[in-house]
């Protein structure tokens, strides 16, 4: 996408936002029917239970709702709100786990599940959906999320590092390493 598309699409948000500021009920709801699903999606990442995700969801937008018009209008609407909603969630799952905060709130499994009807609609065989999950599930965590929010947010790379608590630089040399990586195990595959 160019810089000039990317633009265009980061002033619309961002007038829908100040349109949510105003008052105006259908900005809300354009925010929260554009995000709700992706919201959703990335905290069955980070912990499989339904209702923590929903009520996480639903502190979020309330939050925004009361504090509408404390918040700055963000740059980036995904990122404010994936951001927030993080928190919130891991915040709710170390209170429901007796968990004692330390310095960060990054200490969590990440679980990239594959989205097998999507692979499905790419037609590869079952071996090669089984390949795949294991190329993922091999990875730490913390390369789980950011292989995730690189390729199913729109995220840039240092809205990314920010998220999960690292340098901007980090983040694309640990993508670069990671398909470089799987591109090697791939190809060996491949001639066996």
């Amino acid at each position: 996408m160019s810089s000039d598309s990317n633009n265009i699409i980061k002033s619309y948000w961002q007038d829908v936002w100040k349109n949510f500021i105003n008052g105006d009920t259908r900005a809300f709801d354009i925010i929260y029917k554009e995000q709700v699903d992706f919201l959703y999606k990335y905290g069955l990442k980070i912990k499989r239970d339904t209702s923590l995700i929903e009520d996480s969801i639903q502190d979020l937008f309330l939050y925004i709702i009361s504090k509408k018009k404390e918040i700055v209008t963000p740059e980036n609407i995904r990122f404010y709100l994936l951001t927030a909603f993080r928190r919130i969630l891991l915040e709710k799952i170390y209170k429901e786990k007796n968990y004692i905060k330390e310095n960060s709130l990054g200490s969590f499994k990440f679980d990239f599940i594959i989205d097998i009807d999507e692979i499905r609609k790419k037609k590869l065989t079952e071996a090669k959906i089984k390949f795949i999950e294991d190329l993922i599930e091999s990875l730490d965590s913390q390369k789980k999320e950011i292989i995730y929010l690189k390729f199913h947010s729109g995220l840039s790379y240092t809205e990314i590092a920010e998220i999960a608590g690292i340098k901007s630089d980090s983040v694309k040399k640990m993508v670069y390493r990671i398909i470089f990586s799987f591109r090697k195990i791939v190809e060996k595959n491949t001639l066996e």
